[in-house]
């Protein structure tokens, strides 16, 4: 279908489907590009946003090439009822081609269309530059472009982001008709023919679990090249919505169908959606099922024109449970990876990369909002497991990203202390932590809590951020240590000084490597919180004691030695 051209009616198009111009771009193929536009258009460089990641990838009629994944299957499934002619999906910049006079509705999707996602809440409350995130500006864009104000089509919003707009109190600013949330295969196509027809429309609908033989395949080409590979997750976190959608791994035939068809528009590059890779065909406790494991990569490896395969997400405790897993799939995708000497020449060695969460090193915390996190693992080893599981994960090629969150709704100091002791304990791992405040998303059980300001940080939060960046700092950006000790002295007594207080300035001092300035050792603030664990500041044995081979906490099954104390020297 992506070769093909459709002829579209001048005076407008029944159905448009469209997004914001950041989540249009692909980003030169790198799916983590699209991080740059969390932030606010004022503190992102030009060179940096460059203007030709804006620009439309369009098909020869003028419809897009690439689209957001999700509106690919909301054009599908429209495509089941109305003809070919009568829905396109285009660039936010072709809006004025298609919408028309005889336009009935235009479909929106968004991630972020008020910048309220964890990214974006965390770094532009913390930067505090005044204006919109890029996500933001551009959705706004899309909402006042002239097309939709002089024709007045029905206005539909889905996509993760769509509760923002409500809470933002912005539903009838932005003239938007119908909010669609969740999973919308049993819902979406109702509400598309309401509109068309003229029919009274809900001003929320609410999607609910979908049946596997009821997910349509996409039928044009998405951004990234994404499939979709399982759907749900199970483990029950009540801070994350896929836990409330069925689990269902994708059978190969429908997969290598949305692959080839991501190839034929020339597409090099399929990306993996999914909660976790290792769920796909897994057992009833979780177990990683590393043969379908092994016949998935392969088959979607071996589609002529798949250069690159691309992962979402993993989940840690699989990766403890079945290394061996991890050791089959691994050579695969280290043959299909981007992250190579030739695509950045800093990386010295090719490595295969997926985001896992961490989310917090509090058992406490562990247990009431997240305990089937490792299942089958019990909680009280969460430490254990995913020291273990970083190690495994590195020993294979990988340097995998983690999400950890500070500010959960009743956390205390010693929270925060045990989830500095959890990054302590994994130093010596090539990872990359990405440090979040708490935010209670719309369609979750936490969706109620308050979040915290940064003005209610505590120090121990403030120096969970800057551990955490410190981390970072130490695996993957030594050399730059000089020009990021100037940045920080420089930023800390030019704005953070009197946008955040004094209050930053230890956690500031550790970005920049400077502990006598900070007034601590290295790892932490004499004088800081008392309940600090004196196995912080462990020395070389000790750590290797503690990383290597198998703690002796009762429950669950053995976890495996990934290296050798050694090769964790070596690594450290």
């Amino acid at each position: 279908m992506d070769a093909e051209s459709v002829r579209y009616d001048p005076e407008g198009v029944k159905i448009v489907l469209t997004a914001p111009r950041g989540e249009m771009s692909r980003y030169n193929g790198d799916p983590f590009g699209a991080f740059i536009a969390v932030f606010p258009e004022k503190v992102i460089p030009r060179p940096i946003l460059r203007p030709e990641w804006f620009r439309p990838e369009d098909r020869a009629d003028g419809s897009a090439k690439f689209l957001p994944y999700g509106l690919r299957k909301v054009e599908s499934l429209l495509l089941r009822h109305f003809p070919r002619e009568e829905v396109v999906a285009c660039h936010p910049d072709n809006l004025e081609r298609f919408v028309g006079p005889k336009t009935k509705v235009v479909g929106i999707t968004s991630m972020d269309p008020m910048g309220l996602a964890y990214v974006s809440v965390t770094y532009n409350s913390m930067i505090a530059v005044p204006g919109e995130s890029v996500d933001a500006l551009e959705f706004r864009r899309v909402i006042e472009n002239p097309a939709l104000r002089r024709y007045d089509p029905t206005i539909i919003l889905g996509g993760a982001g769509a509760w923002q707009v409500r809470h933002a109190g912005k539903v009838e600013e932005f003239g938007i008709d119908v909010l669609v949330h969740g999973e919308g295969e049993l819902t979406v196509t109702d509400v598309f023919k309401s509109a068309v027809a003229g029919s009274p429309l809900p001003k929320e609908v609410h999607g609910s679990k979908v049946p596997i033989e009821l997910i349509p395949p996409i039928a044009s080409a998405a951004s990234y090249g994404v499939v979709e590979i399982t759907r749900g997750c199970g483990r029950g976190c009540q801070f994350c919505s896929p836990t409330n959608r069925r689990r269902h791994s994708l059978p190969i035939p429908h997969i290598l169908n949305e692959v080839e068809t991501n190839v034929r528009a020339g597409s090099d590059s399929i990306f993996f959606a999914t909660e976790d890779l290792f769920l796909y065909e897994c057992g009833p406790k979780f177990e990683p099922n590393g043969p379908a494991l092994v016949r998935l990569i392969e088959s979607v490896g071996n589609v002529p024109g798949v250069e690159f395969i691309h992962l979402s997400h993993i989940a840690i405790a699989p990766v403890a449970y079945d290394p061996k897993a991890v050791e089959m799939i691994s050579p695969l995708l280290l043959e299909k990876t981007r992250y190579t000497h030739e695509y950045r020449h800093e990386y010295k060695d090719p490595f295969v990369t997926a985001l896992f969460g961490i989310e917090s090193g509090s058992i406490r915390i562990m247990k009431k909002y997240m305990r089937g996190k490792i299942w089958p693992y019990p909680i009280e080893r969460y430490h254990e497991v995913n020291v273990q599981g970083a190690g495994i994960l590195n020993d294979n090629g990988w340097k995998p990203m983690a999400t950890m969150i500070s500010g959960w709704p009743d956390e205390t100091p010693d929270d925060t202390v045990q989830s500095l002791e959890l990054i302590d304990k994994l130093r010596g791992h090539d990872l990359f932590l990405v440090p979040l405040l708490f935010i209670p998303l719309e369609d979750t059980k936490l969706k109620n809590e308050r979040r915290v300001s940064l003005d209610q940080l505590t120090a121990e939060q403030w120096d969970f951020f800057a551990e955490s960046w410190r981390f970072n700092i130490d695996v993957w950006a030594k050399e730059m240590q000089p020009l990021l000790t100037f940045a920080s002295l420089f930023s800390y007594f030019a704005y953070f000084r009197w946008k955040h207080g004094t209050k930053v300035f230890r956690p500031i001092m550790k970005i920049a490597n400077l502990p006598v300035l900070a007034g601590m050792p290295e790892k932490f603030p004499p004088g800081g919180p008392a309940s600090v664990n004196p196995r912080y500041c462990a020395d070389d044995e000790a750590m290797i004691s503690k990383v290597a081979g198998t703690v002796s906490i009762p429950g669950g099954p053995a976890l495996q030695e990934p290296a050798t104390p050694i090769e964790i020297l070596q690594r450290r």
